[in-house]
């Protein structure tokens, strides 16, 4: 296993496990993070009904040993990566998967006066999905098959180009899950729309001649689906019409590595 780790002002080092020249010993929190399940009892009958479940923040933990290294040295090399309170991203790769995950250093504990020294970095992760390093794209004429080695369902970037007017708007749905997306208004030739549903980074845009504009307005009041990509086979992404095409993109989420 290798880990990188690079903080907001483009300073990185590589970690290797159980590497001598590291001194990384350990790394936890990798596993599927852990779910909150909420249920409300019934009056009338044992048990309860479940009515939600969240993933919870995801918590790092990196561990070096100073056997045999310069305690000081590796203390001060791992300061001026990992600032506290800052944000940090780590690259994992292991015998099959490189994966990444942003978060935030919670803390760095070591005791500078042990003859054995243990210096243990936490890192919380508020996005508790690991998202592969290349990504995907997919196009849709009018409809495609998109296919993921995602772990979860997770949302992507459409982007949908019109080839003639367009009165009235237009929709972008997945049939597997029923899930629809209807984009209200009037579209010119040449026009870009894209839609954004990723989980924080949600937005629906208008590119017309060069300008970008957003046009959350034009999301149709009754439509509450952002549009998700379901694991493996999303059997299909549809476009309303036929002068519509576009492209999909997507980062693979896995739920650990």
């Amino acid at each position: 296993m290798q880990v990188k780790a690079t903080n907001q002002y483009g300073n990185w080092a590589t970690y290797k496990l159980n590497n001598y020249a590291s001194a990384l010993i350990s790394v936890t929190g990798l596993n599927p993070p852990e779910a909150n399940i909420s249920t409300s009892p019934i009056a009338t009958k044992d048990g309860s009904v479940f009515t939600n479940a969240r993933a919870q923040n995801r918590n790092i933990v990196l561990t070096f040993a100073t056997t045999g290294i310069n305690p000081e040295s590796l203390r001060t090399s791992i300061y001026y990566i990992f600032k506290v309170k800052e944000p940090i991203s780590l690259e994992i790769k292991t015998g099959s998967r490189t994966a990444n995950i942003d978060g935030y250093v919670e803390s760095i504990s070591a005791d500078p006066f042990a003859k054995k020294q243990r210096i243990q970095v936490s890192i919380i992760c508020p996005d508790p999905y690991f998202l592969s390093a290349e990504q995907n794209h997919v196009l849709i004429y009018p409809q495609s098959n998109i296919v993921t080695l995602s772990d979860t369902m997770h949302g992507a970037i459409f982007e949908i180009n019109c080839s003639a007017a367009i009165t009235g708007g237009f929709t972008i749905g997945n049939t597997l899950t029923g899930e629809q997306f209807t984009v209200d208004g009037d579209y010119e030739s040449g026009d870009k729309i894209t839609l954004d549903t990723r989980l924080g980074l949600k937005a629906l845009t208008l590119t017309r001649n060069g300008e970008t504009t957003n046009i959350l307005q034009n999301m149709n009041a009754d439509e509450h689906d952002w549009l998700q990509l379901v694991p493996l086979d999303n059997n299909y992404i549809t476009l309303s019409a036929a002068t519509l095409s576009g492209l999909v993109r997507w980062q693979t989420h896995y739920e650990g590595v």
